[in-house]
């Protein structure tokens, strides 16, 4: 099944934020959740957790997130309206 681009999101924000601010980080954790059981309100929460970090540290992690999305050829692909799977190049 493909992944919807929001999936896409908070997986990476999931990782990412595990990584800068630390596993047992509040962004970690509403992001996991927003993995674990994806809908409305648990991407809310992970979106309200960014949005508590500092400036700097929220930047650092959008950057990184932005840098994983943008060189995901299969993410890439998937959002082409006429690309079909079996032309997938990858």
């Amino acid at each position: 099944m493909t992944k919807t681009s929001t999936d896409r999101f908070f997986v990476e924000l999931n990782s990412v934020g595990a990584e800068i601010a630390g596993p047992d980080s509040a962004i970690s954790k509403a992001s996991k959740q927003a993995v674990e059981a994806p809908g409305p309100l648990t991407f809310v929460k992970a979106q309200e957790a960014l949005s508590q970090l500092s400036d700097d540290l929220r930047d650092q992690i959008l950057k990184q997130v932005h840098l994983r999305l943008r060189t995901d050829v299969e993410a890439i692909w998937d959002q082409l309206p006429h690309a079909t799977r079996s032309d997938r190049p990858n």
